[in-house]
């Protein structure tokens, strides 16, 4: 569907329980400020986690899909994708489609006898030479207008005594029209073909006028699969009925929409070969009822034609269009049996620098906006792409369309950059434990303050050890690694609403680790990696296979008994690489830097830190695309140590009472 600019006034949104909407006045949220920075080493990949596929605006057909299978007729799917909307009853009309693959200004068409031609002169003329049926009828323009030929026995014989100045039209007597494409295959049409004018001449372009229901029965299973529930197709029908005839009301010239995506797709009645060979039926009994059992209906707004926008999947949030009846608002449908709800795909460095040469070798990606809404702050607004050269700024739909991706909602996981929102809204939090067993998490607001806290999870006096391990099955959410006192490591992934689900063992005999820690990827492969240190001062690299699951230890090396603590510390001197931060036995601050192969090389970056608990690297608080430290004192007033990219700034409290936490990650 072509783009529209998205609203940010007040609109009507809803909120979906079970499989009914409960609407409820919102204000939407304008543009949220980010700055999500990844940093690109040379021969980085990394992993794009993403939502949904496609624009996102109206009704989502993965959604629809689930909502027919619980049973909801097709009128209150509408009434939900479309709120406000009404249903009205249109008569029966036509529409022109643009036959977009026919390029070469030259309208073929396979000759039936009983054949006629329209133009802006007369109507239903025969057409033959002598009662002799041609091979094929062609359609060119020359100076003067259009010119018919036929083809008797392999020669192009004009037709026409004068040209045609506005459009030349062909009828069959069937009722369908078979169009020959440039490559030579064939297409069956309902209704005419016309050739019309493009530009200067012999520009030309191919027009199928067909009825609107007819054009449906070719739309609706292109659109949406026809086995799908019989409710589903019909509010497709209602839904592309209604596009088709806005695209029709608002569109001037010798066409009213077109068979792409750009409009709908429209493949015809049946495909051939060159040899006309029959390779497929586009149309499907399941679809025809469904447009026989909406024929006519379309949807209003206040008086006119609805823009019913509508895509594959919307992710579970609906993106904001240029009408109150196109709201952001979640949607529970999209996510029930839907493949492409949620994806992932790798991206290289490599890719990054072949796709923008002009910034050189590229250094790093900066999401700097998101709409507000959904998962992660919902959807890229603005990103930056900088190299050694310079830098390119970009919409989300911009990569989105660079790279191949299935929607502009996506978040770049599996980096050297922490993943540190278990919240899922886009905005660093910090969970934290207390001696009963209670989790809660902090939730910080982008502007290094804490705003709130909720609930996250109890009996958590179980664990000897627990991390947040950054994004290991590449769905774009954080996950959480514990270990209890039988030595399990238990792996527990965070669900789309921010809290933990159910957790799935990941590993048994890590009753011998000391820390855990979780560096982000290591590896350079995309994947979340993670370390842990054993008691007798060895570290070893478990590298992320992508899916939940950790690959072989590998031993990275010893002499880490005299660490105190050591936690994974994301990207701290800017070079791609994931490094680690550490307080020895003398109370100094080290920053261990990666050097993208699993090797780590300790630098000091401040001392006295023997007296502060609860060390917390997170990705960045301050919203600053640079990672930061958090810390409590034994007063239990919490800290945040704002990091430049070489030294830490003036710390500022961000918390009292912290004494009563025992563990934070």
């Amino acid at each position: 569907m072509g783009a529209r600019k998205r609203m940010t006034a007040s609109l009507l949104t809803a909120v979906l329980v079970g499989t009914s909407f409960v609407t409820q006045s919102v204000v939407a949220r304008a543009d949220t400020l980010t700055q999500e920075r990844v940093v690109l080493g040379t021969g980085t990949t990394v992993t794009v986690a993403g939502r949904g596929f496609g624009h996102g605006r109206g009704m989502s057909q993965w959604g629809a899909r689930a909502a027919a299978s619980q049973g909801v007729g097709y009128q209150q799917i509408l009434d939900a994708y479309y709120p406000g909307t009404a249903r009205v009853t249109q008569p029966a009309s036509t529409i022109s489609v643009l036959i977009s693959g026919d390029t070469d200004n030259d309208v073929r068409i396979l000759a039936v006898p009983g054949m006629t031609a329209s133009d802006a002169v007369s109507t239903g003329t025969p057409i033959s030479f002598g009662g002799v049926t041609p091979q094929q009828w062609r359609i060119v323009r020359g100076s003067g207008g259009f010119v018919l030929h036929g083809l008797v026995g392999g020669t192009w014989r004009q037709w026409s005594q004068g040209a045609s100045p506005g459009f030349l039209s062909i009828a069959a007597p069937s009722g369908f029209i078979r169009l020959i494409r440039p490559d030579g295959t064939q297409t069956d049409y309902r209704g005419t073909v016309r050739a019309v004018p493009s530009g200067a001449s012999p520009g030309q372009q191919t027009v199928n006028v067909v009825g609107l229901e007819d054009y449906l029965r070719s739309v609706v299973p292109a659109e949406s699969p026809s086995s799908w529930p019989a409710d589903a197709l019909r509010a497709q029908a209602v839904a592309a009925r209604t596009y088709a005839s806005y695209d029709r009301a608002h569109r001037s010239g010798s066409w009213q929409t077109c068979d792409t995506t750009a409009c709908q797709v429209y493949p015809g009645h049946k495909s051939f070969t060159s040899a006309g060979v029959e390779t497929r039926h586009h149309e499907a009994a399941s679809t025809d009822a469904a447009v026989a059992a909406t024929s006519g209906q379309v949807r209003h707004y206040g008086g006119s034609l609805a823009f019913t926008q509508f895509g594959s999947s919307n992710g579970g949030w609906s993106a904001a269009g240029s009408f109150p009846y196109l709201p952001s608002r979640p949607d529970p449908w999209d996510a029930q049996g839907n493949p492409v709800h949620a994806w992932s795909v790798s991206l290289r460095a490599a890719d990054v620098g072949a796709r923008y040469p002009q910034i050189g070798s590229p250094r790093s990606i900066d999401v700097m906006s998101r709409t507000g809404d959904g998962e992660w702050g919902g959807r890229v607004v603005r990103v930056v792409v900088t190299g050694s050269a310079g830098s390119v700024t970009l919409t989300g739909a911009q990569f989105r369309s660079a790279f191949g991706l299935r929607s502009d909602w996506w978040k770049l996981t599996g980096t050297s950059r922490l993943d540190s929102d278990s919240t899922n809204d886009g905005r660093v939090d910090v969970l934290g434990q207390r001696a009963d067993g209670s989790l809660t998490a902090y939730l910080g607001d982008g502007d290094g303050r804490f705003v709130g806290s909720r609930p996250a999870g109890h009996d958590w006096q179980t664990m000897r050890l627990a991390v947040r391990a950054n994004d290991l099955d590449r769905d774009g959410r954080d996950d959480v690694l514990a270990v209890d006192q039988a030595g399990r490591l238990w792996r527990y992934p965070t669900t789309a609403a921010g809290t933990l689900g159910a957790r799935v063992q990941a590993g048994h005999g890590w009753g011998s680790m000391r820390f855990l820690v979780a560096p982000g990827d290591v590896g350079r492969d995309g994947s979340a990696d993670l370390l842990a240190v054993d008691t007798s001062g060895r570290m070893w690299l478990y590298p992320g296979l992508g899916d939940g699951r950790l690959a072989s230890a590998v031993l990275v090396g010893g002499g880490w008994d005299v660490i105190s603590w050591v936690g994974g510390g994301g990207d701290w001197d800017g070079d791609g690489w994931s490094d680690l931060l550490a307080v020895d036995a003398a109370g100094r601050l080290l920053l261990y830097r990666g050097d993208g192969a699993g090797g780590f090389s300790p630098v000091q970056i401040g001392s006295g830190w023997q007296g502060m608990r609860l060390l917390t690297p997170v990705a960045d608080f301050g919203r600053d695309g640079i990672p930061d430290l958090l810390a409590a004192d034994a007063a239990g007033r919490f800290y945040l140590y704002p990091w430049t990219g070489t030294r830490f700034a003036a710390r500022m409290q961000v918390g009292s009472g912290w004494n009563g936490i025992t563990r934070t990650f």
